[in-house]
């Protein structure tokens, strides 16, 4: 199960050095849920015990819209880092954390 420690230190540590090997490109983090959606993360807003807010893309053209998702830890089965060109991405994950 991803906890609070992945997202706090494994992820954005992890995202920090694939960054460092392609610079200029834009991360783009997606959690995978058990439902079968796919969240498209634009930062982490706070990590509880047993739950975790995110702030996520409706749609990823434009990013410009986003909503605030609670969502307990165990519902996240996969999440997956890429990096994609600025002109194809105008915003990916931001690693600063906001909590």
């Amino acid at each position: 199960m991803f906890d609070a420690s992945f997202y706090k230190q494994v992820l954005p540590e992890r995202i920090t050095e694939e960054c460092q090997q392609r610079p200029g490109d834009i991360p783009v983090v997606n959690l995978h849920l058990a439902s079968g959606r796919v969240m498209d993360l634009c930062h982490i807003v706070h990590l509880a015990d047993l739950w975790f807010a995110v702030n996520y893309f409706r749609e990823t053209e434009s990013c410009k819209d986003m909503d605030l998702a609670f969502l307990p830890y165990e519902l996240v089965t996969m999440v997956t880092v890429s990096l994609h060109h600025p002109q194809s991405r105008p915003i990916g994950f931001s690693v600063k954390e906001k909590a």
